[in-house]
């Protein structure tokens, strides 16, 4: 199996600037994303959205800001020691669980970390810590993973691929760094040393790690796709030393229910989402035109969330019906009747939340 690399994802690579030395040894053995990757490169998605100054200036610092308190928390994480080791069974993975929940995780999965759930280097996405590691390799020095999902607010999710969309992935990334943050000080005071996996610092990739963890499985979007939310989540992991008993992945028949489904590739507005298969490290991934999801970031100046939005799950299916339908196929079109009988192709709210509308707007 070939390792996960951070300097082969799209933001380390439009990070990159032309005729470094860096930028010539990617290229050198990508050539094919050369000229896709250079269309958008060093540009701020956000900066293209169609609001006017005045919008940007008073509604743009609601994310921007977060930058702030993540680099706070990965400092304080970081920096606190790890205090006299108590004897901790792996039982005690029903705990931790808890008091991950207890922290504001929304669900919780443990897996055990081996040598290819680490990104092999850095792809230096982690300027906003202060910190430039492109290039370096990454330490493998943990035993499990505690993988946690954070629910989104879908009432901003469903009016994707607008600026409510954008403050829903915004905060629960900023959620994801203080569940974690406070995990990983909690397990560094009983004896473990713990590392929070942020949105600006990550030791590996977590759709996988997530799935492994069982906490739902990959659908077409590539997303992690949950029984409850759907994947109208984000994640994250705190990696420790401490041995905890571990899940397994689920399998509920995503994905037979995804070729009948379908409406995330339907609704994509960009046409990124394919309905080919392909195996990552043993996992079933989808082919995925992603320099082509990003220009649609570029041009709407949001990240999107389109598909997010229209997976059924995410709105909310029948939770016994879903129980029922792996290798059910007449129940699984049943399930998907009903969602477009209650949403349609996808459930898009057009009017602004209060939250964004300016006194005089119409």
């Amino acid at each position: 199996m070939r390792k996960y690399d951070e300097r082969d994802t799209l933001f380390s690579r439009i990070g990159l600037k032309k005729d470094t030395k860096e930028y010539e040894e990617l290229y050198r053995k990508n050539s094919e994303l050369k000229d896709l990757d250079d269309t958008n490169r060093g540009s701020i998605f956000r900066d293209n959205l169609r609001k006017n100054d005045n919008f940007k200036e008073l509604f743009f610092p609601l994310t921007t800001n977060n930058k702030l308190f993540i680099k706070s928390l990965h400092e304080l994480s970081e920096n606190y020691p790890v205090q006299k080791k108590l004897n901790v069974s792996k039982s005690f993975s029903k705990n931790i669980k808890e008091i991950t929940k207890y922290y504001g995780a929304t669900d919780v999965g443990i897996t055990k970390l081996d040598n290819y759930s680490y990104y092999s280097h850095f792809g230096g996405l982690s300027e906003s810590l202060g910190i430039d590691n492109y290039n370096d390799v990454i330490e493998q020095g943990y035993k499990t993973a505690i993988v946690f999902t954070i629910k989104m607010d879908l009432d901003m999710i469903n009016r994707a691929p607008h600026f409510e969309e954008l403050l829903a992935t915004e905060e629960a990334y900023l959620k994801v760094s203080q569940v974690g943050t406070r995990l990983s000080i909690y397990l560094k005071s009983i004896g473990y040393d713990a590392f929070s996996n942020n949105s600006e610092l990550y030791l590996s990739p977590l759709v996988p790690l997530a799935y492994d963890a069982g906490l739902g499985e990959i659908g077409m979007s590539n997303h992690l796709v949950t029984l409850k939310y759907g994947d109208n989540i984000r994640l994250g992991a705190v990696f420790t030393n401490l041995e905890l008993d571990i899940d397994k992945p689920i399998d509920f028949g995503l994905k037979e229910f995804c070729k009948y489904c379908a409406l995330c590739l339907i609704n994509c507005p960009a046409s990124a989402i394919t309905h080919l298969p392909r195996m990552v490290n043993g996992r079933q991934f989808y082919k995925f035109r992603e320099n082509a999801c990003y220009d649609l970031w570029v041009k709407s100046g949001t990240d999107c969330g389109v598909c997010i939005q229209s997976c059924p799950f995410t709105q909310g299916v029948d939770y016994e019906k879903v129980k029922n339908m792996k290798d059910n196929p007449l129940l699984m079109g049943e399930i998907i009747k009903e969602h477009l009988d209650k949403h349609g192709r996808r459930n898009y709210t057009k009017k602004e939340l209060d939250i964004v509308k300016l006194e005089g707007d119409k």
